[in-house]
């Protein structure tokens, strides 16, 4: 159970982290974690300020969402962590933010599209927006897996995003990924016309 107690503190540092970053303001966000452990993962809670979680405060729950170790209630969206996490066996950790930049083309439903190298071998070829969808219900959720089985990262229309990774370290990687993106994306179009990366290695062999 050390391994378990482990993966609390590093759940409940990272979701402090977005937090000292505004990625999530006081009850935004969540972040879950698979444990060693069989069938049993920790996710955080709600109506807790993010910047005052503790390792104690992160819940451990079943794949069902039933919670086998803590007292407060777990985050509405762990539906949609649970099944990403029955739908990629290759995915440690999932996190949800609402990061501004991200947000703001969430917000009108656009594409990130492949303005990055770093972005395709990380994230993947882009980051759509899927259809708005209740907070916490099973068509959010689905909408949220069908759009991570050839990425990493994906934009919630309205509502931020979500990543996943190996683990909790590669999960925040991402989302530090998919904000970057997000920025260079939206003053890319203030400033003018978008090169995408395979435009961009098509004109430097014409050079």
């Amino acid at each position: 159970m050390d391994s378990i107690r482990r993966t609390q503190e590093h759940v409940a540092r990272s979701i402090r982290e977005l937090y000292a970053i505004g990625y999530v303001l006081d009850q935004e966000g969540n972040v879950s974690s698979r444990t060693a452990e069989a069938d049993l993962y920790v996710v955080t809670p709600s109506q807790v300020p993010r910047y005052m979680i503790k390792a104690k405060d992160i819940l451990v729950i079943n794949g069902k969402g039933d919670v086998v170790r803590g007292d407060r209630n777990p985050s509405v969206e762990t539906g949609m962590h649970l099944l990403i996490y029955s739908k990629r066996t290759d995915v440690g950790c999932v996190m949800h933010f609402h990061s501004i930049h991200a947000t703001a083309i969430a917000s009108l439903h656009e594409t990130i599209p492949p303005i990055l190298e770093e972005l395709m071998p990380f994230l993947g070829e882009n980051i759509p927006t899927i259809p708005y969808a209740m907070a916490g219900s099973e068509e959010l959720a689905s909408r949220v897996v069908n759009s991570l089985t050839n990425r990493n990262g994906v934009l919630l229309a309205n509502h931020g995003a979500v990543v996943c990774g190996k683990d909790v370290r590669d999960a925040f990687h991402k989302a530090r990924l998919l904000e970057k993106a997000a920025t260079v994306y939206l003053l890319a179009r203030c400033l003018g016309c978008l090169l995408y990366t395979s435009d961009a290695a098509d004109e430097e062999d014409s050079v």
